[in-house]
């Protein structure tokens, strides 16, 4: 069935160029256009919709209103709002039923891609458990400012990697950890770096996204709240699951892009732990006390007590936050392979990352985590290169240690 597009907007000009554009895509997709919130919920009533695009100023209810009611008669339609940048952490932090932002003035390229990868992840963004746990959250986790500087930068049609350094260097935690990854032997990068500006060319933008989102939650986090939880070795474990990943892509000879996206998402791998930590403590912290008195792994009790997995909630907010839908499904997967294709995908590469980073530096809190899943990287015919994947990855922790 073709996919339906519904796009809101009181600017008769801006659906006029809506129009224009899906015009040319009417064999891909059938799309239907309303200048009010009145409109919209009439075809609404009458017909199904895939996708709605609402500016967030619209005539009548107001674009958060009608993305509620929206939600409430067509739950599984995927919500994206269209915004002025200065509005962009306001929305992010108050509006509970968008699944996307973009920002006017949005290029074509950008409307058509996120339609693409918005359909794409359907199944994630639509989970009526991952979406009823993230809504009941106090706020949403916002992404930092800095991220969106740069994010925007890197939409205009020349962006200035100067000046993406420059924005770096405003944030001591970003630049120390941006010239700790350049300049460890994970990256083979061989002499000093000192410039942030240099290593976020170097890193290259996917990279500089992914860290700074993972120094955010760090230093967001409220110690005191922790507990015996050690937030500081979740970071070392992430961190060092995509050098993995990123060993693993390589000796599988795939494509710069590939290593790259491998190394982002086993970055971001357990993203949704952070959430969980930070936003839903007390809750969380009766699912650790789970693990340690009758063990793990720790993913089945998530879903046991909360219903949904650090690897849903995590997918699900990368997703809204605009990541590539590869890296996505990378971190929605990693830990259900038997969901996977049966050919080698980078979501075997993420799997595999994580659970070699965990053999290979034994966590001591007693926590248990998930195995190998040998039979499913054996229909991959992928089960022979174990053994070489994790003498590789010995020896690059072991390089490491020795750095250190």
């Amino acid at each position: 069935m073709i996919p339906r597009i519904l796009f809101v907007d009181d600017n008769q000009n801006t659906l006029d160029s809506f129009k224009a554009v899906m015009h040319g895509l009417r064999r891909e997709w059938k799309s239907r256009f309303a200048p009010t919130a009145q409109d919209a919920l009439q075809m609404i009533s009458q017909e199904t919709f895939d996708v709605v695009i609402t500016d967030m100023k619209i005539s009548g209810t107001g674009g958060c209103a009608l993305l509620k009611k929206i939600e409430e008669i067509q739950p599984d339609t995927i919500r994206v709002v269209l915004s002025g940048h200065s509005d962009m952490q306001l929305l992010l932090k108050s509006a509970k039923y968008a699944h996307q932002f973009i920002s006017k003035p949005c290029n074509t390229e950008i409307l058509i891609s996120t339609i693409r990868r918005m359909l794409e992840l359907r199944h994630i963004l639509s989970d009526p458990n991952v979406r009823g746990i993230v809504t009941s959250l106090a706020t949403l986790p916002v992404l930092p400012d800095l991220y969106i500087e740069i994010t925007n930068e890197l939409n205009r049609p020349e962006p200035n990697l100067q000046r993406i350094g420059e924005l770096a260097k405003q944030d001591p935690g970003i630049s120390t950890t941006l010239l700790k990854v350049v300049n460890s032997s994970f990256f083979g990068f061989y002499g000093s770096v000192s410039c942030p500006s240099r290593a976020a060319v170097l890193l290259g933008t996917d990279v500089l996204k992914g860290l700074i989102l993972g120094v955010h939650f760090l230093q967001e986090l409220d110690t005191e709240i922790l507990g015996p939880y050690s937030i500081e070795k979740l970071w070392e474990h992430c961190l060092q699951t995509g050098y993995l990943a990123k060993e693993i892509c390589t000796l599988m000879n795939k494509d710069k892009k590939t290593v790259t996206d491998c190394f982002v998402a086993g970055l971001l791998h357990d993203i949704g732990k952070f959430v969980f930590i930070t936003e839903m403590n007390k809750k969380y912290q009766e699912v650790l006390a789970n693990v340690r008195e009758f063990g793990g792994p720790v993913i089945d009790v998530e879903k046991r007590i909360l219903g949904v997995t650090h690897a849903e909630v995590g997918a699900y907010l990368l997703g809204l936050w605009g990541f590539k839908e590869d890296i996505v499904k990378m971190v929605y997967f990693h830990h259900s392979l038997e969901n996977c294709d049966t050919v080698f995908t980078p979501t075997h590469v993420i799997h595999a990352a994580d659970v070699l980073q965990h053999e290979l530096i034994p966590h001591t809190s007693g926590y248990v985590f998930t195995e190998l899943n040998a039979d499913k990287l054996a229909s991959a015919g992928i089960l022979k290169y174990v053994k070489d994947w994790r003498d590789a990855c010995h020896n690059l922790l072991e390089n490491k240690n020795e750095e250190e």
